[in-house]
């Protein structure tokens, strides 16, 4: 936020005639303000000068202005220029400028227009399963590239490779190898036995424990590596128990969505607010925005889990045979692909057959308990028995190098959020405790590792991330935001901070359901701050920065490609022969984004529009 003694540069476009020295005409002005400390800085800033008026071009950008701090420049002199940028320095020191001008800058109306007919391209596609969801989305961020350059933006290729989250990417490879390893050691089927004992078969107990373990767990790490750790383990205990298998999945994301907005550290938006430097300068810590989010998300688990058992309470069994039959033609498939395997290819293709196998024994039981009436909890003790002597630890010192690694990887993850490393990334972090684990197993065909990466969840996320990079630079993110800064603006002052909290938390929360979060974020967040050191406006900080993680950790649960934990739920399914539909994920987890939203709303306004907590 400015100071009033601050330094600052009036930018403007003049109409300037050199014979008679003569302002003829001059735009609006435009204030850069500048860093008074003596510490060498470059800042990069850009804005949009309107010439309306003016019998040249109707607007232009201003981009890349770059200011080096106590450097000197000379000005160059230049005659009958119609057109040209003022620079009028208010400081006390010479400032140096590196300025780009587009005098045809995108079209904003026509952007948004562009932008949510790309979005709605893409839901179409996945919606209504006319295209595999990768393809859709490499499809959908080459059209919106194509796009982008028919409205006069030719970004290059070094530009569009930079819109890609590299560091979401590593993270979800590191984690990805290190469960391909860790399966081969048999503890998925062994922890799957543990939870079988405790639930003493019943399952809503069963889905109870591994959802409070999901929430738990992704409130102190990252919540894609408790999905990827979490679903194998699942996924064996839905086919012991007879029970809906892509249903048990999805509500298990849907409480690591919620799970993972308790702390800075359990989701990324969380980590881009809570180490952003206004929210620093607030005194937010970790115990602070634990103490202030907990109500919301013990209340939003509560809700969610009531709703969640209501609905699916006599639901549970249906359709699991059904899946189950669908699981065995899906593997069938991947396993015909491998007419001539390679070395590495013909392990996998042994893996894949011997769980078809596995699966058909199943759903030969589970025909003959039905035919005598028998359900899962009846013959709870000859199930734990045979269970118990067909699911063991394989593999016990690769088991022992694997939790090496991961208690490497998760003692980096809660380093991570101190300030002495805070250069250790959470997708370093990840590529680090994998590249250990890998020297400890000393693994001699690195192919059959890579084989069980998911490449296509890989390749989904980086054509999302270009799209949705694409759709801002068409300006979808900043339309909205502008329109709720001047929404706020327009409401009386006693009220700004009720409405600015409410608008914040839903704008949040329904662009979180159906773009990334990681852009909404960094929009609101944004927003955020310029309502808050705005002189009409100063709206108190803080009960923005709860509704905005708030609205983007919940939002996660509004549809299937919502957030990244979603996503990876599907993927690694998918691998197993079940797949998660977008619209049976909306199904369940819509509603629950509503509800946990609505719980968050009242909290809010209790704490910050009642009592004032801030």
């Amino acid at each position: 936020m400015a100071g009033d003694n601050q330094s600052y540069v009036v930018v403007s476009a003049v109409k300037f005639d050199s014979d008679t020295n003569q302002t003829l005409w001059s735009s609006k002005d435009w204030k850069v303000y500048l860093d008074d400390s003596d510490k060498y800085k470059i800042v990069t800033v850009s804005s949009n000068i309107n010439l309306d008026g003016h019998n040249a071009k109707s607007s232009m950008m201003l981009s890349d202005i770059n200011y080096p701090l106590d450097r000197d420049i000379k000005p160059k002199s230049s005659s009958d220029i119609p057109l040209a940028v003022s620079f009028v320095n208010f400081g006390n020191k010479a400032t140096a400028f590196s300025v780009l001008v587009n005098p045809n800058p995108l079209n904003v109306n026509q952007g948004v227009i562009y932008a949510l007919l790309l979005l709605c391209f893409l839901y179409i596609l996945i919606i209504f399963d006319i295209a595999d969801r990768t393809f859709a989305s490499l499809l959908t961020a080459t059209t919106s590239i194509g796009v982008l350059c028919m409205l006069g933006e030719r970004p290059s290729l070094e530009k569009v490779i930079s819109w890609i989250d590299m560091d979401t990417l590593m993270l979800l490879f590191g984690m990805m190898i290190m469960v391909a390893v860790l399966a081969e050691t048999g503890v998925f089927d062994y922890l799957s036995v543990f939870a079988y004992h405790l639930s003493k078969g019943q399952p809503w107990i069963l889905i109870f424990l591994l959802c409070m373990l999901t929430v738990t767990l992704s409130a102190f790490l990252d919540n894609v590596t408790i999905i990827m750790l979490m679903v194998p383990v699942i996924i064996r205990l839905t086919e012991c128990m007879g029970l809906r298998t892509t249903t048990v999945l999805i509500c298990v994301a849907i409480f690591s969505n919620i799970g993972g907005a308790l702390t800075p550290v359990g989701d990324p938006p969380n980590v881009i607010i809570a180490t952003n430097s206004h929210v620093v300068a607030e005194g937010i810590n970790f115990p602070i925005f634990v103490i202030h989010m907990l109500p919301a998300v013990v209340f939003s688990i509560i809700a969610a889990w009531i709703y969640l058992f209501l609905m699916l309470r006599h639901k549970m069994y249906a359709g699991s045979e059904d899946q189950m039959r669908e699981s065995i033609r899906n593997l069938m498939k991947t396993a015909a692909k491998f007419n001539a395997p390679t070395a590495s290819e013909e392990q996998l293709r042994r893996d894949i057959l011997n769980r078809i196998e596995e699966l058909k024994e199943r759903y030969r039981r589970k025909q003959d308990a039905r035919t005598f009436g028998l359900q899962p909890a009846t013959n709870f003790i000859e199930t734990l028995a045979e269970m118990e002597t067909k699911y063991k630890i394989k593999n016990k010192p690769l088991l022992i190098k694997c939790c090496i690694a991961l208690s490497f990887a998760i003692l980096l993850f809660v380093m991570n959020s101190f300030p002495f490393m805070k250069g250790l990334s959470l997708a370093w972090a990840a590529m680090l405790a994998a590249m250990l684990l890998l020297i400890l197993a000393n693994k001699p065909d690195m192919d059959a590792v890579l084989d069980h990466v998911e490449w296509s969840t890989l390749l989904f996320f980086a054509g999302l991330f270009v799209l949705i990079e694409a759709v801002s630079e068409m300006g979808l993110i900043d339309y909205v935001g502008d329109i709720t800064a001047s929404i706020i603006i327009s409401v009386d002052e006693k009220h700004r901070v009720i409405i600015s909290i409410m608008l914040v938390l839903w704008i949040s929360a329904i662009f979180s359901a159906f773009v990334d979060n990681i852009p909404i974020v960094t929009m609101m967040l944004k927003l955020a701050i310029k309502l808050n050191s705005s002189d009409d406006m100063h709206l108190p900080l803080l009960p923005m920065i709860w509704a905005i993680s708030m609205g983007v950790c919940f939002g996660g649960n509004g549809t299937l490609i919502a957030a990244s934990s979603n996503v990876v739920a599907a993927g690694i399914a998918n691998q197993h022969g079940y797949k998660i539909t977008f619209m049976e994920f909306f199904k369940y987890g819509f509603p629950v984004m509503l509800i946990c939203d609505v719980v968050a709303t009242i909290y809010l306004l209790i704490a910050h529009g009642l009592f004032h907590w801030h």
